[in-house]
């Protein structure tokens, strides 16, 4: 079909050139006849040899006025292919004429072929048909998609598989990879505490291949299972078939014409291999980049390199969930270099200069001696506090017993030592229920106090533990 195609445009191309000769001979023939007659005064009877004789003198005068058309279209494809040849600088002129012959009349071969594969031109890169345009035939396979350029405006995006051609002038300008892409790319950073580290981001994209369906939810076009339909030449068929055509993969032409168009000049310099970066290099060099320093910046070396704790994830894999929430919503649908986001890791952790790590143990060992001085100090003085508060208790201890039996002590009647003793214990108990001194009382002061109670309200004999438990109550008082 596509040779047929060519064969139809190129009859129908020489067909319309050949008629245009014989209007212009046929012209340039009336014109020969119409002065012939003019000059003739008188016109005999028509004769054999009279046609013959006025035969031979319309031809060559017919000739002659073809002449300069004759020249003309000799000397025009000349000067044409010359000025191609001067113009875009091919490798010969006969090249030059074959493009020119191409745009005029039409192709007729597959000739110049330009195939497209693995997102990149295979063939006829760098050819007259890939800096300038067609006509030429249009190869792309199913893992890459095209955006062609015709007369400096952008027109097309052909995503593969396709078989067909490209039109007068019109020239791929971009080839977009379809294939999810896998980068590894070590981003240097600095931590909080100012120390250069390196790390590896391991990021899985592709072309954009979600959309918003009508009730507004996100959808993602699912691979296409439709057989593909190869051209009818048996060698270009039987090529494709040997190094595998493959299904369409899915995609957006609003995705695949904006990673086209998303070049970004880096670097100032026509010679530099990383002037232009393309969409590829600005998902991970412009936008993992950054967000994955600014993640390292907000935490400290000693964090970014501690092991994994019960109930915590490990530092990477944090900043691994934040580095890919973050690029998630960094590439929403529609953004504008038409990514979407499939998968995010992180390598290893590396400091730049392996002198810094002694530098940081030795740090690190200052930093936990300065830390244990301090608690051994801060618990010095919390111990010293604690002695004077259990001082200052104890001396209200015992003053609050002495102010309890002093009344009893400084009456001239006769105080019973029942008496004396249901005071002291009631003191205890009201001791007892106040929490700062009780707090310096033995842990079993309540059932002493319980003890002493029987004894003196009841008249019981106390028991052993009861007896030890007011001794212990009693020197610890006295303290």
């Amino acid at each position: 079909m596509m040779r047929l195609r060519l064969l139809n445009q190129n009859f129908y191309r020489q067909l319309l050139f050949l008629a245009i000769i014989l209007l212009l001979v046929a012209c340039s023939g009336i014109a020969e006849l119409h002065r012939i007659r003019a000059t003739t005064p008188e016109r005999p009877i028509a004769t054999p040899a009279l046609i013959l004789t006025e035969g031979l003198k319309w031809l060559p005068g017919t000739v002659w006025n073809l002449l300069p058309a004759f020249v003309a279209l000799a000397v025009v494809p000349w000067v044409a292919s010359h000025f191609i040849r001067f113009l875009y600088d091919t490798k010969d002129l006969r090249e030059a004429h074959k493009f020119l012959q191409n745009n005029l009349f039409g192709m007729d071969s597959l000739r110049p072929l330009m195939v497209v594969r693995g997102g990149q031109i295979i063939t006829a890169g760098g050819t007259l048909c890939d800096r300038v345009g067609g006509r030429g035939a249009l190869i792309v396979y199913n893992d890459s998609a095209v955006v062609t350029e015709k007369g400096g405006r952008l027109c097309r995006v052909i995503g593969g598989p396709y078989f067909g051609f490209l039109e007068a002038f019109e020239r791929v300008w971009e080839v977009v990879d379809l294939r999810p892409q896998r980068w590894v790319y070590t981003v240097e950073a600095m931590t909080r505490d100012g120390i250069p580290v390196a790390c590896e981001a391991d990021i899985t994209f592709k072309i954009d291949d979600r959309y918003i369906d009508e009730a507004g939810h996100v959808r993602i076009k699912a691979p296409s299972d439709a057989e593909v339909e190869l051209p009818d030449d048996v060698a270009i068929a039987a090529k494709l078939e040997s190094t595998g055509i493959g299904k369409p993969l899915p995609y957006t032409e609003e995705a695949v014409f904006r990673a086209a168009t998303g070049l970004w000049v880096r670097i100032k310099q026509p010679d530099h291999p990383e002037q232009i970066r393309k969409w590829t290099g600005r998902v991970v060099i412009g936008d993992v980049e950054g967000i994955l320093r600014n993640i390292i910046a907000g935490y400290r070396l000693d964090w970014l390199i501690q092991s994994s704790s019960p109930g915590r994830k490990l530092p990477r894999e944090e900043i691994r969930d934040q580095l890919r929430q973050r690029l998630e919503e960094a590439y929403p649908v529609g953004n504008p270099i038409g990514v979407r986001i499939l998968d995010v890791d992180l390598g290893k952790i590396d400091l730049k200069d392996k002198k810094i790590y002694t530098q940081w143990i030795e740090a690190w060992n200052a930093e936990w001696e300065r830390r244990k001085l301090e608690g051994e100090a801060e618990g010095e003085a919390e111990l010293a506090r604690l002695n004077a508060a259990q001082v200052q208790a104890q001396a209200e201890m015992v003053l609050t017993l002495v102010e309890a039996i002093r009344p009893l002590v400084a009456t001239k009647q006769d105080v019973s030592p029942y008496l004396i003793a249901m005071q002291f214990v009631e003191t205890l108990r009201w001791m007892a229920y106040d929490p700062f001194k009780r707090m310096f009382l033995p842990p079993e002061v309540m059932r002493t106090i319980r003890e002493l109670e029987r004894v003196v309200y009841r008249g019981e004999q106390p028991s052993e533990d009861a007896v030890a438990g007011f001794g212990r109550l009693l020197v610890e008082t006295k303290r």
